[in-house]
């Protein structure tokens, strides 16, 4: 049977040995790539991240507390800050990527890494609010305030899903729970939110 990344992660930790930490790189990787990727979209940006993120682990493995939470969590948060300071770095000093071909088909085309990133794109969720009065900001504003007040493990679950479009077994393994726990946890959740708005139809698009 196949190790969990906790397990993994709680040998590496008592060896330090190299081949313990590939083992657990093997492991992690594709979570973390996924997670990265939802944030930052481009391919190679997202390896980058992971690679950073990995760096991190390494040198920092010893602040991690098994106490405190999964090792995935703790793993995921840090993949989170490297995608975001790429985000600010690319706003920042604006670099040129490739584009591929220009719009007339020939010929190549750069365009500022900081066009390729908006300040919403990950505070988009897909959903849709029918309401036939008042006004969509406020209460768009008002369904995501109700988000960021539920129980913490719950609020991160469904944030993970609705903001950041992870999949439901990249949130498993990063909570350390079973896909089929956080599926049912993230309906309930949807539910609740859409209880606190009677009359107004809240749609949750998977």
């Amino acid at each position: 049977m196949a190790k969990s990344i906790q397990e993994l992660a709680e040998r590496f930790l008592k060896t330090s040995r190299e081949d313990d930490f590939k083992n657990l790189y093997d492991r992690i990787k594709p979570g973390l790539y996924n997670h990265c990727k939802t944030i930052l979209v481009d391919e190679e940006i997202a390896q980058d991240a992971v690679s950073k993120t990995f760096e991190k682990i390494w040198v920092n493995v010893s602040q991690y507390n098994t106490e405190r939470g999964n090792f995935s969590t703790w793993a995921y948060n840090i993949a989170r800050n490297e995608s975001f300071q790429i985000i600010k770095k690319a706003k920042k000093f604006s670099p040129l990527v490739y584009e591929g071909s220009n719009s007339d088909g020939g010929g190549e085309e750069f365009i500022p890494l900081s066009d390729v990133f908006t300040d919403d794109f990950f505070t988009e969720p897909e959903w849709e609010i029918n309401n036939k009065e008042g006004n969509f900001e406020d209460l768009y504003d008002d369904v995501l305030m109700k988000i960021q007040n539920l129980p913490s493990i719950y609020k991160d679950i469904l944030i993970d899903r609705e903001l950041y479009k992870m999949k439901y077994q990249d949130i498993a393994d990063k909570y350390g729970m079973k896909k089929r726990a956080v599926a049912t946890r993230i309906r309930r959740e949807r539910l609740k939110v859409a209880s606190y708005f009677p009359g107004i139809k809240l749609n949750f698009i998977d």
